[in-house]
């Protein structure tokens, strides 16, 4: 079903500040070229143990090396396999560096050579994940990676594998450096991208989201939900006699309106919800890891407010509320949009307005 003609205001642009700043989500294609750059230096890693003429590792044997390889193998593959069904999975990301940093540290503590070449293992660890998946995961494998090079170099000396040398020194310090001016780069990096994703996504008159900032965080909502499996509810609202209030008072009346409707969104929802002007008189507000009781709950709080500011302002309107939970009302963010639109429209025609209607499970 196609959103009925009820929405014929214009659609104006809404703010969302829902860009998780701990995490960027890269597509498939994204990560499928990291997985791919995973075996590459895999295979590098194999050959260089066992077709360099007068390679001996140190530590282990060959065959122990070739099975810590095989395994990472295995465990890689796992994630490239959920990895394509799953696109985002901030869990597998984590797993999936700390696997790196491991199979790096046990190729540099059985490298026989003074100053290891496979130390720049490290620097690909903590620049491949940290600009793919974002500043939180950037410093986790900084420091990851700090603190396994210390391991393994305290252990290559203590184990009399390797002697102190200026130009390893020196290679560590010039790592660092280029890794700590990168963390630093693309920090400010990320600080841009985020005020120009922020201005693009912002509604001027609301200070809420806009529907396509909307759509795309739905869609990764609905990507995660295949994950963590966290049900989130949606709260579809439409102002009631609101084409009165623009005709009757002017549109400078119907802007107040929307402004302070916005504003007691905002007081009445968590930090991490959502809330995002979806059109004209309608918005769309998403709570996380709530239930439909919680959800009714807010949703009689929000009317509440509306009732006492539209008495005290001497402007008659209210707020009709559709609810929806995710994914016992739909699978997808368009799906589950038109179950609610439904309870919403159903609510408009039983109630004079400020009614609350959950939608009907998907059968």
């Amino acid at each position: 079903m196609v959103l009925d003609d009820r929405r014929h205001h214009p659609d104006r642009r809404a703010n969302n500040d829902q860009s998780e700043g701990r995490y960027r989500y890269p597509g498939w294609q994204e990560q499928k070229i990291q997985f791919i750059t995973r075996f590459i230096f895999l295979v590098l890693g194999v050959g260089f143990f066992n077709f360099t003429t007068g390679i001996v590792p140190t530590l282990w044997s060959t065959e122990q090396l070739n099975s810590a390889y095989a395994i990472y193998f295995i465990l890689q593959a796992g994630m490239f396999i959920h990895a394509a069904k799953i696109n985002i999975c901030p869990t597998r990301y984590h797993l999936a560096m700390w696997i790196d940093i491991a199979i790096a540290s046990i190729s540099v503590l059985n490298d026989p050579y003074p100053i290891p070449p496979s130390l720049l293992v490290y620097i690909m660890i903590v620049l491949g994940n940290g600009m793919r998946y974002g500043m939180r995961l950037f410093a986790e494998s900084l420091i990851g990676c700090f603190s396994a090079v210390m391991v393994v170099l305290f252990l290559r000396y203590a184990l009399g594998n390797s002697e102190f040398s200026p130009g390893l020194v020196f290679l560590n310090l010039f790592g660092g450096i280029i890794l700590v001016y990168s963390y630093v780069l693309m920090g400010r990096i990320e600080r841009s991208r985020k005020e120009l994703e922020t201005n693009s996504n912002i509604d001027t008159l609301t200070g809420l989201l806009n529907r396509r900032a909307l759509q795309e965080i739905t869609g990764t909502m609905f990507e995660k939900l295949q994950c963590n499996h966290k049900k989130f509810v949606l709260l579809f609202a439409d102002l009631d006699k609101f084409k009165d209030v623009n005709d009757e008072l002017g549109h400078a009346a119907g802007d107040l309106v929307l402004r302070e409707f916005a504003r007691i969104v905002r007081a009445c929802i968590r930090e991490p919800d959502v809330a995002a002007r979806f059109g004209g008189d309608e918005f769309v507000i998403i709570l996380e890891d709530a239930t439909l009781n919680h959800a009714q709950l807010i949703a009689e709080r929000i009317q509440q407010q509306v009732a006492r500011w539209s008495d005290d302002n001497e402007i008659d309107f209210s707020v009709t509320f559709g609810l929806g939970e995710a994914p016992t009302h739909g699978n997808s963010f368009s799906h589950l949009l038109e179950q609610v639109d439904q309870a919403l429209y159903h609510s408009k025609s039983t109630h004079t307005g400020g009614g609350i209607t959950v939608a009907r499970p998907v059968i």
